[in-house]
């Protein structure tokens, strides 16, 4: 009789564990021909409404191998901090680190019947990184051991994978950057959000360069009534912000040339005042009361202020009043034209927003 060995059944047997742990999250991807060197993918859902799933822009991959209790006893698990995987081919190693998709380690423990899984890349940057994997494969060497976190169980995987991004990077480059679209930042404006939005999106690119509020002003009381909703706040720039103006941009070509100007471009790091002016109904005006406050600021070490207008810069009085009211902290005010400069070259961002995002007009590189 035909006969289906041991090792066989209990691969088949784990794999059918970890399909069924994913069916809730995605549609399951599966190749015809096991040539690729993954067991499984996953097209996560991006969320449930009622009995329906939408299906989301994420995919991820898995790698599945087993422990046998007889090689790994629960009482040795328990005692561990990592699990160790050998015999893993290093050219499979290094195809799954530089996939341009998540590729999960799932590690099936037999002993106390459960999943491990951590992504390939978080695990092999604990050992060395690309630089490990390219030493070892230049020295001849062809298998290698990889080691799972004790800790690192399938349901935390799962619930962090709608964080990654798969983009695409073929496109036009920005300064060497792939962006993930085909849009101009330099020559494109965003319309008008919504206050709410445009207040969202502007904390967003002040997190993702380390913007660490100290305290709030109460702007509003220093301004004059009817400027529109404008909080403000100091605090650290812990990284550099760059921005530029669309007032300084050439967007048209001069006879016999294809060159054109690019604005010129300002930073800020450090101890800043930002001031986001989300629902602008008036402009600033330079008052005793902002004079007080630049004062106030440069007793707190404040040089730079970040401003942003819900609006574009071709509204002069918003542009201008701004430079006004805090001359000499303001620099640039940035409206809806210089903020698009920052939303598409921040490309997490833009992904994260896209949705929200409405246009007054795109150019394209």
């Amino acid at each position: 009789m035909p006969r289906v060995g041991a090792h066989d059944v209990f691969e088949e047997e784990y794999r059918a564990k970890l399909e069924s742990l994913l069916v809730p999250y995605g549609l399951l991807i599966h190749y015809t021909l096991d040539r690729a060197s993954l067991d499984l993918g996953l097209h996560l859902y991006e969320s449930r409404r009622s009995k329906d799933a939408v299906v989301g822009p994420v995919r991820v991959w898995f790698q599945a191998k087993g422990i046998h209790t007889t090689t790994l006893r629960k009482e040795a698990f328990d005692a561990t901090e990592h699990v160790a995987i050998d015999g893993l081919p290093v050219d499979h190693v290094q195809f799954w680190y530089a996939s341009a998709e998540p590729v999960y380690l799932a590690v099936f423990i037999e002993a106390v019947d459960a999943f491990l899984a951590e992504d390939v890349r978080d695990i092999v940057d604990r050992s060395g990184g690309m630089e490990m994997l390219t030493r070892i494969a230049a020295a001849g060497q062809k298998t290698m051991t990889l080691k799972v976190r004790r800790d690192a169980r399938i349901d935390q995987a799962v619930a962090q994978m709608p964080r990654h991004r798969s983009i695409r990077i073929d496109g036009p480059p920005f300064r060497g950057r792939p962006l993930g679209h085909r849009y101009d930042p330099l020559r494109s404006e965003l319309a008008r959000l919504k206050p709410e939005d445009f207040d969202a999106l502007v904390r967003r690119l002040l997190d993702v360069h380390d913007f660490r509020p100290a305290r709030e002003i109460d702007i509003g009381s220093i301004l004059d009534i009817g400027v529109g909703r404008v909080t403000a706040k100091v605090g650290t720039l812990y990284l550099t912000y760059e921005w530029t103006s669309p007032l300084f941009n050439e967007f048209g070509f001069g006879v016999g040339t294809d060159f054109r100007l690019e604005s010129a471009p300002e930073h800020a790091q450090g101890e800043v005042l930002v001031v986001i002016h989300s629902d602008p109904t008036g402009p600033p005006t330079n008052t005793a009361a902002t004079r007080a406050l630049d004062d106030e600021m440069r007793k707190l070490g404040v040089r730079r202020s970040l401003i942003f207008f819900n609006a574009s810069e071709m509204d002069g009085a918003l542009f201008g009043g701004w430079r006004s009211a805090l001359e000499p902290l303001a620099g640039s005010p940035q409206g809806l034209g210089s903020l698009a400069f920052n939303v598409l070259t921040a490309t997490l961002v833009y992904l994260e927003f896209v949705d929200r995002l409405r246009w007054k007009y795109m150019n394209y590189i």
